[in-house]
């Protein structure tokens, strides 16, 4: 038994292991990552589970941690809580290779929740390819979301997350109905609807986010507010004046967000109002919004 398989073996045993004995899991040469995909399924489901989320938390806080082959070990594992935690682990990750893998996952794998999250990761691969950014597997990755999408027998988280995903994708005459669909069934669908418009920018869709603005839910008025941001509608400023003093917190920090990216003279007089709030989190969405505004009125080249 070589040394590493000694080492991930003894991880299976006794009290969870502290972040200091996991470091040996980074940056793994091509014999060790044989080997771990070997061992890995040995050690006990509880433990992988914890294993793969400290992960995580250590390569937030390290950015020099490199754990891309443990994660994507994860996402073949048997329990559906490591798999969620290998998509997560990928997060940034926009290889073919992981292209294909969560394209499997959402195509395939019996746990909702793990459709759902490989549904929403595909996102900015559809963003790459709206973007002329992926080279290959375009193709595919738009027919599993509307295959997703589509599909009346699907959980109804993992359609309205494939349709926000789907939302990059401008000019596409079949996701702009399937977009307009869900927004018709109402509910979470509607708002993931709403979503995928700011992420389409398509004029069709002013009208209907600047309606969605006066919504009497927050969550709605929150995905509107959003969208109004992403396409940064100057209709919309009116509306976002007021979302300011919105009495649901998460619309008001949206409605700051969405001021910063449509900018103008209203929306920085707005701002300069809010930086006088007497709460922390507003004042400093307020400031970085400010200088949103500021820098798209005087963009600075770096070379």
């Amino acid at each position: 038994m070589s040394p590493f398989t000694e080492k991930l073996t003894g991880l299976g045993e006794g009290n969870a292991p502290k972040a200091a004995a996991l470091t040996f899991l980074s940056d793994l040469s091509s014999e060790d990552r044989e080997a771990f995909r070997q061992t890995w399924p040995q050690l006990p489901a509880a433990r992988r589970r914890q294993i793969v989320k400290m992960l995580g938390t250590m390569a937030e806080d390290n950015i020099e941690l490199y754990f891309r082959p443990v994660y994507l070990v994860a996402l073949d594992d048997q329990d559906a809580d490591v798999r969620l935690a290998g998509i997560e682990g990928l997060v940034e990750d926009t290889s073919k290779l992981t292209l294909d893998k969560l394209i499997d996952l959402l195509d395939h794998d019996p746990d909702e929740a793990v459709r759902e999250a490989a549904a929403s990761a595909l996102g900015r691969f559809a963003y790459l390819a709206e973007c002329d950014k992926l080279s290959e597997g375009g193709a595919r990755l738009r027919e599993s979301l509307v295959r997703s999408a589509s599909d009346t027998q699907e959980d109804s988280d993992v359609r309205r997350r494939a349709i926000e995903s789907l939302g990059y994708l401008n000019g596409d005459a079949q996701v702009q109905q399937l977009i307009s669909d869900a927004y018709k069934r109402g509910g979470r669908q509607a708002e993931s609807a709403v979503f995928a418009m700011g992420r389409n920018m398509d004029n069709r869709w002013e009208q209907t986010i600047l309606d969605e603005l006066e919504s009497d839910l927050p969550a709605m008025r929150f995905e509107a507010t959003r969208a109004a941001g992403e396409m940064a509608l100057e209709d919309a400023l009116p509306y976002l004046v007021r979302l300011v003093d919105d009495p649901d917190a998460e619309v008001r920090l949206a409605a700051v967000w969405a001021l910063g990216q449509v900018g103008g003279r209203p929306a920085a007089e707005a701002l300069a109002r809010v930086l006088k709030s007497d709460n922390p989190a507003l004042r400093e969405a307020a400031e970085e919004a400010m200088q949103e505004i500021a820098f798209s009125a005087n963009p600075i080249n770096v070379i």
